[in-house]
């Protein structure tokens, strides 16, 4: 009798065990790799921002110059661009639109998307 319920505490933490070590358990979290969001596939995690390669485009931040093949805008109305301070543009770039410092072409403020403000 003994052996029968010494033989049942073993199966019964044998049976357990597997069930401590589940990865997948609601409330377990596992680190994630710089710029990657919660939800993202374990492929793509560790890719930059966690996103395709080709699907990443380069978007300048403030204080970074833009590359010379930009297109200055010059009609604000068509754009819908308020009006600008002295020295300052608003250029395109790779489907963005940035206001810019005309002589250095660094970028003050990335404004949006082209296709939005065509809108």
């Amino acid at each position: 009798m003994e052996t029968n319920r010494a033989m049942m505490l073993v199966l019964a933490i044998a049976l357990a065990l597997p069930a401590a070590a589940d990865d997948k358990k609601p409330g377990k979290v596992l680190p994630l790799p710089p710029g990657a969001s919660a939800g993202t596939p374990p492929g793509l995690a560790k890719k930059p921002a966690g996103m395709p390669p080709g699907q990443l485009r380069k978007v300048y931040r403030n204080g970074e110059a833009l590359p010379k093949d930009l297109i200055w805008i010059t009609d604000y109305d068509k754009w819908r661009l308020p009006p600008l301070l002295p020295g300052q543009g608003y250029a395109r770039y790779d489907g963005e639109v940035y206001r810019v410092a005309r002589d250095t072409a660094v970028v003050l403020e990335a404004i949006g998307i082209v296709s939005d403000l065509m809108k």
